[in-house]
Order: C-alpha cells, then structure tokens, then sequence
C-alpha cells in the first residue's frame, strides 16, 4: 500500500480580482514508504504548493490526498494539526526557527503540541539533545539562529523535524540558501534520515540534488512531466504509518464544564510557554503592567475606603441613636363594622405583644416604650422649674437605646420596672437649678402636670446633650419606669402606642422596621395603624446613599482598570502582528487553533496576574496609609488594619476577567492565522 498517494489534485489560488490561477492540475502520484523522492522543477512550476498540502498546511485543494490509506480531507484541523505533529517533520528553505528561542528550545518546539496530550518533559530533553550530538551542533544548544550559521540553522531545522521520530520528512528547497559545502552535509543528513526507514520528500530545483535520490518526480507548471526511477538508488523499506497514523480527534466537549476543564488544563500546560514569551518582551510587559497595577490598587483601595467611610458615618449615626427603630401603634378609627380582623388592636401589650420581638426579630436587642406626658413641673424644697419639663416613661432598656449616659447614680433596674417603683433619672439641667449644692441621688421631688401630682426618689442624673430639635429640651427631661408613668397620668396617655426598638450594629434598621410592621399588621389586620418612625428612614436613606457613594468610587476605579485592560489588548494585538511567522511555525509542528488560542489567552491572564498582585498591594498600602492619615485629623477616628473581603474579592475576580478580556480578541485573531500566510510574513 502506498505510504502517500495523490489522486485528480487540483488547487488554484484566487487573486484580488476574485479570479482563479491553476497552480496545480489534475495531479497523480503514489510515494511508498522509505523512498527518498525529488520533485524537481524551476521556481513557480507548483512545488511548494504540492508539498504544503501533502504536509496538511494547505485544504483547499479539489482531489484525494490519501496519507496511510486515509483521505485527510475529513480530518478536523485538530486532526490535521496532531498529524503534523506526530507524523511529518518539515525542513524549510529559510530555516523558520524561533529568533528568540535558543537551539534546544527550537529543537524542542514540536514537543509543546498538541497542549491536549503534554508529552514527557524530560524524555524531550534527553531526545533533543542527542540529536544536538548526532547532528555536529555540539556546544550550541543555548546559542541563538543568529549566532549559527546557514549550515548549522538547517542542522536544527532537520533535529526539530526528527525530534518526534515523524516517519514523513518533506523539505522544501532545503539546500537552496546553502553553499555547496554545507549542501553537501545537509543532504547526507537527510539520506540518513531515510537509511533509518523515513519517507522523505525533497523540493528542489537543483538537478545534482535531485539525482541523489531513488526517485525524482520532474514538474512544471503544475503538472508532472515525468517520474524517474533511480534504480542506482535502492529503496530503504519504510514503516508503515498504518500502525502508529492516529486520526483521533482530541476529545471534543460535551458540556461547559468540560470546556472549563479544557482551558484550565491546556492553559496549565502553556503557562511555561506564555511566560518565555513575556519575558522576550520584557519593558513592554512591565510598561503594561503599570495600567493594572493602578487599576487594581483603585479598585481594592477605592471600594475599602468607601466601606470604611461608609461604617464609620454610619457608627456616628448610631452612637446618636439612628440605629433605632420609632414604631407606632394606633387603632384604626376608620375601621367598618363589616371588616373582618382577627384581634381587635387598642394598644401594644408588653408580655403580648413586644416582649416576643427578640426572639421573633434575632436582629432586635433592645425594646422600651416610650410614654410622653407635656407640660410639666418639678420642684424639691422651694425650686421649680415650670416650663419646658417632659416626662417619660421607658423600661429598663430606655435609657440606652436612647444613648442617654448616665454620669451621677444608675438606671433602672428590671425590679424598678416591675414593682412599679416610684424612682426617677432626671436630665442634667434639672440637676443644675435644683440641686447644685445638694446630691441628688436619693432625694425626692414632685412631678406635676395639669391634675396629677406625685413625688418620685432620684436615682440618676443624665448627662447633657444638646439637641437641634427647637421643641426638644433633652436636660430638662424626666425619666420614670413605664409601668410607674402608667400610674401618675390619664388612661389614654397611659397606653403603649410608641415603642423604640435598638437593633444589633450592622442590621438595617429600615427593613427590620418593615419586617416588625408586616409582623403586626397580619396579626390585627385592618384594626390598626403601624408606621415606622423617622430615624429609621434617616439611616435607610443614608445608607443608600453611602452605598451609591460606594459604588461611584467603584466605577471610577473599573474605569482605570478598564484602560489597563485596554493596553494589554492593545500590546497583544501589536505582539499578534508581530509574531505571525512564529505562530506559522507554531502552527505547522502542531499547535492546534485552540492551543494558539489558549496561549494567548495565557498570557494575558498572567500579565494581569502579575501585575494585580502588585496592585492588591500598592492598595492596601495606599488605603491603610489614607486611613491612618485621616486619625491625624480626626481626633475621634481611631486606626485599624482592614481587609475588606468584598474589595479583596472584587478585585481577584476583576483581574481575572481583565486577563480573559483583554487577551480574547488577539487570541482569536491569532487562531485564525493561515499557516502559510503565517510562515511567508516578515
């Protein structure tokens, strides 16, 4: 069986003007295994065309192309591309090897593909560096092309054709850039490679070359003129590839998973490949960087100082009591006689009602009525105070949900509250005009208001505070225990209408408040009122417009990180323009269109990689360092090391998705590169 055999090969290349030029025509021809053949004919007669689509690199040919007994015209290109590999070495006329790439790197090169099934590092080595001895380029293995000359260029084309033990060497004008001395060698190279049982094809259009070999195939315009059979020259008998040929496709995806564990492994397998090809380029890699770098250092930076800010404004609210909830209860006066309700509502009970809060809302810890009377007098030995005077009446948790600090004395105990006992914490002007000479604690004082009047012992004095509300006087304030305040005042004011509700740090008062509303209003329906105070639409209200105050800082950081991501696509684009012959050289030894695409994808995910660790860390110092400068001005900010998991978290995942970005569109338009279009650039 034929190791080669071409049948009615057509191919015509199409010009600007959209016309078709023959180049080939009506071709037939067999090559067996182990024959060294020439095909011989001047300079455009179709020889290199015949030879790039015997060594897959061209398709669009009409006709059979048989390798082993199989019509490659079937074969996928990752196909084609695991042929190249496995099974046809090529030797160029202009050497096509790596400018930046040392003699056993270049040697190495089909060694790389397919990225799907990584060969054994090692045994590439050992196999590559003895073809470096066989072939006389002792002591050059880390010499670069341009520090070789002619002879010793093509020595390492022919070891990176055999590096793979491919059974189909086809080489194309390989002596054609040589003197005659280094032809000589060169030749010899080859015809041992065939004494070894290899098919090789030899372009030529030197008649002495020719002659060497067992066979020569004379063509001219694209046509085979005549075949000569050598018979000086004996056959060496050839391996089949019958044995070894492998037409299996890579194993294709089925899912996305699959296409993920795909990448991920390919991508691995490339990574010492991407970054031998950064550090080529080194100051354009660095320069690069330096847009990520500041985008991640804005992002990571922006959005931790914007969280602080936003924590610590919110803690100062807090502390002024807006992480508490004003719920007010109050039937419903409109309420028909034909509605249905489930429980008629008159006002809260505390065992019934409010007490069950905290186990229900896990966000509630601290719960007080709060009962108003007006116009109020105090007195205690002949001073009154007669304007201004509230009182209150809380539970035990009243005082502190109100962060009101007590700075003579102490606040309600439980056993105040439920004994109803007649004590009292008064606010810090009272102190001052009724007791400046006297302690206050233990002392009793009367509380009047319109016809009530009852005296109370003094157990506090509240601290001053001011207050920007014009009717609210916070020292002149007297608080009493709710249940005691339910006994000194008219039935309607002693009802539990108004209750504060102190959420944990971190809750969002608002949408509790919500919650307790709807909580409420499915238990009494339509027999009452439910509204949510002020203070908690305050802090919602805040609260958004801090976060939104985030979210700014955010985008104006994506937006330099964006522009990063821009000039990585824009360095990769440039490097694709660049680096078209070696991703042809790339592509001919058997990098398939997904390897091309994942190396680029590679690289750009590792100059991102690199470059925002850097900038997680110009962060974080630039953050701390803003912080820190901020507890220089502000007397009551105190410093503290941040890691803010959400900006950490956005900013790993931001250079992530930059990488795969940036590095998408030269990735796709490297993949698409025609091998010989590719290999024909400078």
């Amino acid at each position: 069986m034929s190791l080669i055999r071409l049948r009615n090969l057509n191919f015509s290349y199409r010009t600007s003007d959209g016309e078709d030029v023959p180049v080939l025509k009506n071709l037939n021809l067999e090559v067996h295994s182990g024959e060294l053949l020439a095909i011989q004919g001047p300079s455009g007669s179709g020889k290199s065309t015949l030879l790039y689509i015997i060594g897959c690199l061209l398709n669009s040919y009409q006709g059979d192309v048989e390798i082993s007994g199989q019509n490659i015209a079937s074969f996928s290109d990752e196909q084609l591309a695991i042929l190249r590999n496995q099974h046809i070495g090529f030797v160029f006329q202009q050497f096509h090897l790596l400018p930046k790439a040392t003699v056993l790197d270049n040697i190495l090169l089909p060694s790389q593909y397919p990225s799907e099934t990584p060969k054994s590092f090692y045994a590439s080595i050992e196999r590559a560096e003895k073809l470096i001895d066989e072939l006389g380029l002792q002591g050059r293995s880390h010499h670069f092309p341009n520090q070789l000359s002619g002879g010793q260029q093509q020595r390492v084309s022919i070891a990176r054709a055999l590096l793979n033990d491919a059974q189909i060497i086809l080489a194309d004008e390989p002596t054609g850039s040589l003197d005659t001395h280094n032809s000589k060698q060169i030749m010899e190279l080859l015809k041992s490679a065939n004494k070894t049982g290899r098919t090789v094809i030899i372009i030529t259009h030197d008649p002495e070359i020719a002659q060497q070999c067992n066979k020569v195939v004379h063509f001219r315009d694209g046509e085979i003129k005549e075949i000569v059979d050598n018979k000086k020259m004996p056959t060496v008998l050839g391996q089949n590839l019958s044995d070894t040929f492998s037409c299996q496709k890579i194993e294709t995806n089925r899912n996305r998973w699959d296409l993920f564990n795909r990448y991920i492994r390919v991508g691995i397998s490339l990574i010492p490949l991407a970054l031998q090809s950064l550090k080529q380029n080194k100051s354009r890699s660095i320069l690069t960087m330096l847009g990520i770098v500041i985008g991640v250092a804005a992002v990571l930076s922006m959005i931790t100082i914007g969280s602080f800010t936003k924590n610590r404004i919110l803690e100062s609210y807090a502390e002024m009591g807006v992480n508490t909830i004003m719920f007010y209860g109050f039937p419903n006066w409109e309420l028909k006689a034909t509605d249905q309700v489930p429980v008629v509502f008159q006002s809260f009970n505390w065992n019934r009602d409010l007490v069950p809060l905290k186990k229900v809302f896990p966000e509630v810890i601290g719960i007080s009525p709060m009962m108003r009377s007006w116009d109020n007098k105090i007195s205690y030995a002949g001073k009154i105070i007669d304007s201004d005077v509230r009182s209150l009446g809380v539970s035990a948790d009243g005082l502190p949900i109100a962060n009101r600090k007590i700075i003579i004395g102490n606040n309600f105990s439980p056993f105040h509250i439920e004994y109803r006992s007649a004590v009292c914490v008064i606010g810090f002007e009272i102190y001052q005009r009724l007791f400046m000479n006297v302690s206050p604690v233990g002392q009793i004082v009367t509380v009047s208001q319109r016809d009530y009047s009852f005296g109370c012992r003094v157990i506090g004095v509240l601290e001053s505070q001011t207050s920007n509300k014009e009717w609210s006087k916070p020292n002149l304030q007297i608080y009493l225990p709710y249940t005691f305040f339910q006994g000194t005042t008219d039935p309607w004011a002693s009802q539990i209408r108004d209750v504060v509700i102190q959420v944990r740090d971190g809750a969002d008062a608002s949408l509790v408040g919500k919650k307790i509303k709807a909580f409420f209003e499915m238990k009494y329906g339509k027999s009452a009122r439910f509204d949510i105070g002020s203070d908690s639409k305050l802090i919602a209200q805040m609260n958004k417009f801090l976060s939104l105050f985030t979210i700014l800082l955010a985008a104006i950081a994506m937006v330099s990180l964006a522009v990063g991501g821009i000039g990585i696509t824009n360095m990769m684009l440039v490097s694709v323009s660049e680096r078209f012959k070696e991703i042809g050289i790339r592509k001919a030894f058997g990098a398939t269109n997904f390897s091309i695409r994942v190396q680029y994808l590679v690289e750009s995910v590792l100059i991102c990689s690199l470059a925002g660790a850097i900038g997680l860390t110009v962060g974080f110092i630039l953050y701390e360092g803003a912080i820190y400068g901020a507890t220089k001005l502000i007397s009551n900010l105190t410093f503290e090391w941040i890691i803010d998991l959400t900006a950490l978290s956005l900013s790993i995942i931001s250079i992530f998705v930059v990488g795969v970005l940036s590095g998408l569109t030269p990735a796709l338009k490297a993949e698409k590169l025609q091998v010989i279009e590719a290999l024909r650039s400078e």
